[in-house]
C-alpha cells in the first residue's frame, strides 16, 4: 500500500511539474510573441523613417544637382558677358601699341595705354581660371594627353615671360636642352601650369632674385621643378598652399591674383596622371614640382609657334557680328593687317544671303547671333554648293571647352575666343588664305559657272 502511494504521489508530482512548465512556457511563449511584435513594429518604423531619410537625401541630392547645373549656366554666362567688353579693352589698346610708330604717343599716354592692356588681361586671366576650375570640378574638361617634351615647353614659357622678370629684376635661368625626354600630358595644359608656376616664382621673388627650372627623369615619370629665392612659406600655410581663393595671407600685398592659380594647376597636372608639389622654408624660397608619366611612343616633333607677318594676301573677308563694338574693332584690326575687303553682316540670314553673294575667302563668324546662332549658320553654309567650300572661322565669347570641342566638331576651320588675340587672328587667316590647289572663292564661282 504504501509503495502505491509512493507511485501516485510521484505521478502527482511529475503531472504537477508538467503543469508547472506547460503554463510557464505558454507565459514565455506569449512573452516571445510580444517582444517579436514590438521589434517587427521598431523595424517598421525604422524603415519608414530610413525611407523618409532617403527620400530628403535624394531631394538635397536634386537640389545639389541643379545648384551645380545653375552655377555651370552663370559661369558660362559670365564668360561671355566679361568676355565681350574685353574684346574691345584689350583689341582697342593692342591697336593702338601696334599703331604707335605712326601715330606716337606720350609717355603719359603710352603708361596709360599699358595699364589698359595690362588690367584686362588679369581680368581675363581670372575668367579663364574660373572657368578652368568650373570645367575640372564638373568632370568636362577636354586633354589631349600625348608624347610632348616637357623641356622644350619650359623654354617656350620661359622665353614668353622673360621680359616680366627683366623688368622685375629677376634672374630666369632656363633648363638646357636634353635630347630624348618626353613626357604624357596635354602639351598646351602643361604650357598653362608652368606658366603660372614661373609667373608666381618671378612675382613673389625677392629683388636681385633667381627663378631656376630644373629636370630630372626616372624609369616611371619626369620631374620639373620650380625654384625661387623669395621669402617662402611657413609651415603653418603650407597646408592652404592648393585651396581655390585662398591667398595664404597676400591678399593685402600689391601683387595681383585671386588665389586660383595654384589650385586649377594641381588639378589640370592630376587630370594628366601626375602629381604637383611643393616645398617651402620661410626665408628660403620655394620650389614646385611637376612629375608626369614618361611618355614611352615614338617622339614626336614639338616647336614653338611663331607669329606670322602682319600683312595678309588681298581677299575678301565676311564678319558676322552684331555687337557694334566688335565690329568697329574688326575693321580698325583688318585695316592694320592687309589689303583685305571687310563686310560685315548683322544677323545669320544676313550673312547667309552676303555669302551668296560675295563669295568670300574667308567667313569669320560669332556663336551668340541673335535669332539663328553661328552653328546653324555654319551647317547652312556647309549645306549650299556655293559657299560649302569657304573656310569659316569661329569667335566667340562662348570659351568653355565643350563649346571649343562643339566648334571643331561643327567644322569649323579655326575656333577663336574672346577678347580677340589679334596675333592669332593673324595667324588664323593666313592658314586660310593660303593658296591651294584651287581656293574656296575659285571653287565656289565653279559651282555656280557650272550651273549656269
Amino acid at each position: 500500500m504504501e509503495f502505491v502511494l509512493v507511485v501516485v504521489a510521484l505521478a502527482l508530482s511529475g503531472c504537477w511539474a508538467g503543469l508547472h512548465l506547460a503554463v510557464r512556457a505558454r507565459r514565455e511563449a506569449a512573452t516571445l510573441r510580444r517582444l517579436n511584435a514590438m521589434l517587427e513594429a521598431r523595424a517598421e518604423q525604422r524603415a519608414r523613417e530610413l525611407q523618409i531619410a532617403l527620400t530628403a537625401a535624394e531631394g538635397q541630392s536634386a537640389q545639389v544637382e541643379a545648384a551645380h547645373r545653375a552655377k555651370t549656366e552663370f559661369l558660362a554666362s559670365m564668360s561671355h558677358e566679361l568676355r565681350t567688353p574685353l574684346n574691345a579693352v584689350i583689341g582697342f589698346a593692342d591697336l593702338v601699341r601696334m599703331n604707335e610708330a605712326k601715330e606716337p604717343l606720350t609717355l603719359r599716354q603710352h603708361q596709360a595705354v599699358e595699364q589698359i592692356r595690362a588690367a584686362g588681361a588679369r581680368l581675363l586671366t581670372l575668367v579663364d581660371e574660373v572657368l578652368n576650375l568650373a570645367d575640372i570640378e564638373g568632370g568636362r574638361l577636354a586633354l589631349t594627353v600625348e608624347r610632348v617634351d616637357p623641356l622644350l615647353v619650359a623654354r617656350q614659357v620661359c622665353e614668353t615671360l622673360r621680359p616680366m622678370a627683366e623688368a622685375a629684376g629677376i634672374e630666369l635661368r632656363e633648363p638646357p636642352p636634353v635630347s630624348g625626354l618626353a613626357a604624357r600630358a596635354d602639351c598646351e595644359r602643361l604650357r598653362q601650369v608652368l606658366t603660372a608656376l614661373i609667373a608666381n616664382a618671378i612675382k613673389y621673388n625677392r629683388p636681385g632674385g633667381a627663378v631656376l627650372i630644373e629636370a630630372r627623369q626616372s624609369a616611371e615619370n619626369i620631374s620639373l621643378s620650380v625654384h625661387d629665392t623669395g621669402p617662402g612659406l611657413p609651415a603653418a600655410r603650407m597646408e592652404g598652399l592648393f585651396q581655390p581663393f585662398n591667398r595664404l595671407g597676400r591678399e593685402a600685398s600689391d601683387v595681383p591674383g585671386a588665389g586660383l592659380g595654384l589650385a586649377v594647376a594641381r588639378r589640370l597636372i592630376e587630370a594628366m596622371g601626375g602629381q604637383l608639389d611643393a616645398e617651402s622654408r620661410e626665408g628660403e624660397g620655394a620650389a614646385f614640382t611637376i612629375r608626369l608619366p614618361v611618355g614611352l611612343e615614338e617622339a614626336r616633333a614639338v616647336t614653338a609657334s611663331t607669329v606670322p607677318a602682319m600683312v595678309l594676301p588681298e581677299a575678301t573677308l565676311l564678319y558676322v557680328e552684331d555687337n557694334p563694338s566688335n565690329v568697329a574693332l574688326m575693321r580698325h584690326v583688318i585695316t592694320a593687317l592687309g589689303r583685305i575687303q571687310l563686310h560685315v553682316a548683322e544677323t545669320g540670314p544676313e550673312g547667309l544671303a552676303l555669302a551668296r553673294d560675295l563669295r568670300p575667302d574667308v567667313i569669320i563668324l560669332d556663336i551668340n547671333l541673335p535669332g539663328m546662332d553661328g552653328f546653324e549658320v555654319k551647317a547652312r553654309l556647309a549645306e549650299d554648293p556655293l559657299t560649302r567650300g569657304v573656310p569659316v572661322l569661329a569667335l566667340s565669347a562662348r570659351a568653355a571647352f565643350a563649346d571649343i570641342r562643339r566648334g571643331r566638331e561643327a567644322g569649323f576651320a579655326e575656333y577663336l575666343t574672346k577678347p580677340l588675340q589679334i596675333p592669332a587672328l593673324a595667324q588664323a587667316l593666313s592658314r586660310a588664305l593660303t593658296p591651294a590647289a584651287e581656293t574656296p572663292a575659285d571653287e565656289a564661282r565653279a559651282i555656280d559657272a557650272d550651273a549656269a
